[in-house]
């Protein structure tokens, strides 16, 4: 971040704890920007809405009153942006004319949406039989599976957030899949 991008005199953002947090928040910045607002021009289809985003998500950060407390700052930027992209994609969901802005056909919008009684049934049931499956696994074993799967961290993010070894955190990942492969195929043969 440059200069004028933090600006002292901005009464509204409060500053990240001493001139360390500030200088750790402009690398993150420089090292960071081009693979976030990529990574979110993919997520979200649009450049203008990436950057934005983007721009958010570091303001964010730069609010934080202590960037010291976290140990990985790049996930926790990644994880900001992602939900922010993710609470623009709900609003053009929900609003029309944003649907119409991005380019997208209501109409095949509509079908895709509105999934058969049949589906509905079995897309619940399905995730009714995977929450099991969790529910089966050790607490690490659930703990890894749900740090790589729903907050799609990288091995080295879940190690470092974990304080394992990545041979370690594979071994749970592993184990975990293996187990809940194996209840869901138990479950897929008593459905049929």
């Amino acid at each position: 971040m440059s200069a004028e991008t933090i600006d002292p005199r901005q009464d509204d953002v409060r500053r990240p704890a001493g001139q360390g947090g500030r200088r750790r928040l402009e690398a993150l910045y420089a090292e960071n920007v081009v693979p976030l607002r990529a990574y979110l021009a993919g997520m979200l289809r649009s450049d203008s809405d990436a950057d934005d985003v983007a721009q958010e998500a570091f303001v964010r950060l730069l609010r934080c009153a202590d960037l010291g407390g976290y140990q990985n700052l790049r996930a926790v930027l990644f994880k900001t942006a992602h939900r922010l992209a993710l609470n623009v994609i709900r609003r053009r969901r929900s609003n029309p004319l944003d649907r119409a802005e991005a380019g997208v056909d209501l109409e095949a919008l509509a079908q895709a949406q509105s999934p058969t009684a049949e589906e509905t049934i079995i897309e619940n049931e399905q995730e009714s039989a995977f929450v099991h499956a969790l529910t089966q696994l050790s607490p690490r074993c659930r703990e890894v599976i749900e740090l790589r799967t729903v907050s799609e961290l990288t091995y080295k993010e879940i190690s470092d957030t974990l304080g394992v070894s990545i041979s370690t955190l594979e071994k749970h990942l592993n184990r975990g899949k293996r187990v809940c492969a194996e209840l869901l195929a138990d479950w897929r043969v008593a459905a049929a």
